[in-house]
């Protein structure tokens, strides 16, 4: 029962905080943090979250996982490891757009767009997809118990955090919706670590 207890924990606060999307307090929690980030914008500032940002797009996740899997296959020669980035980028993508379609929140209207969104609002699909991939990256190091891969594997986790903050700065996202995905990128990177290091446990 251990091994499951995060990822259900974790459904559990997601499906929470998606019944709590129209009620007034969560609205008003929502406004608070966008109107902060909106008030960091500058004209230097911007370019350099548009960067951090481009690593939670479509390009930048496909450059990354061509990368982790001439890495994976070439040097670590670990096929499980490449087949299961796979998954999690393309389940991660494949889960959000269900999700999406489910809860059907429409886009904050708050803040001036500094980026055109795509879609609806609840959960990001940057902040998932990148908890889901990415976090998957930095569980794998994280398990390899040295501190140097230790060391990445946090690097790994700030760059999700930076991309789901740049969704705040640009005002095309609610604060929930970037936690929202985080919290179901976490299950689905949580889950195809089971299945990458299930050979490894036996």
């Amino acid at each position: 029962m251990k091994k499951w207890r995060w990822p259900i924990l974790l459904t559990v606060i997601f499906v929470g905080l998606g019944a709590l999307l129209h009620r007034e307090e969560l609205r008003l929690i929502d406004r608070s943090v966008g109107d902060f980030f909106y008030g960091l914008r500058t004209d230097g500032l911007t370019p350099l979250v548009k960067g951090v940002s481009e690593l939670g797009s479509t390009t930048g996740f496909v450059v990354v996982l061509l990368i982790t899997l001439v890495w994976t296959l070439l040097y670590l020669r670990n096929v499980r490891y490449a087949v299961w980035l796979t998954v999690s980028l393309a389940g991660g993508w494949l889960l959000n757009k269900a999700l999406k379609a489910l809860y059907s929140r429409e886009r904050p209207d708050l803040w001036d767009h500094l980026v055109v969104p795509d879609g609806y609002s609840f959960p990001s699909r940057n902040a998932m997809i990148s908890a889901a991939f990415f976090g998957l990256i930095a569980l794998l190091l994280l398990r390899s118990g040295k501190a140097g891969k230790r060391i990445w594997a946090a690097v790994v986790l700030l760059i999700i955090l930076l991309i789901g903050v740049s969704r705040l700065y640009f005002g095309v996202h609610y604060a929930s919706d970037i936690v929202g995905g985080f919290l179901a990128g976490a299950v689905v990177a949580v889950l195809c670590s089971w299945g990458a290091l299930r050979r490894n446990n036996r």
